[in-house]
């Protein structure tokens, strides 16, 4: 496993400064409300990412749905090949 400090270092060397990252942790998994790091340190996640503080990491029926669609494309430009998913939701 690849710790916090050795990904950091990757990171400096391979990523624009201009990238900003308010901590040096690197998550290695996470679920519903928690995240562990590369380290294996278990963290009560506050941050979380757009869609996470509604449905909690790995949710069963999120990720089902994820699974499902990478089963038949995962993405097109839709200024190209429109999808009817995307009509539905907008």
């Amino acid at each position: 496993m690849t710790s916090n400090s050795e990904i950091l270092q990757r990171r400096q060397n391979a990523v624009a400064r201009g990238v900003y990252s308010a901590t040096p942790i690197f998550a290695e998994r996470a679920k519903n409300a928690e995240l562990w790091d590369a380290d294996g340190k278990r963290y009560i996640d506050f941050a979380v990412g757009i869609a996470v503080c509604n449905t909690g990491h790995c949710n069963p029926k999120v990720m089902q749905a994820a699974k499902d669609q990478c089963d038949k494309f995962t993405h097109t430009a839709f200024q190209v090949a429109g999808y009817e998913t995307y009509v539905a939701l907008a």
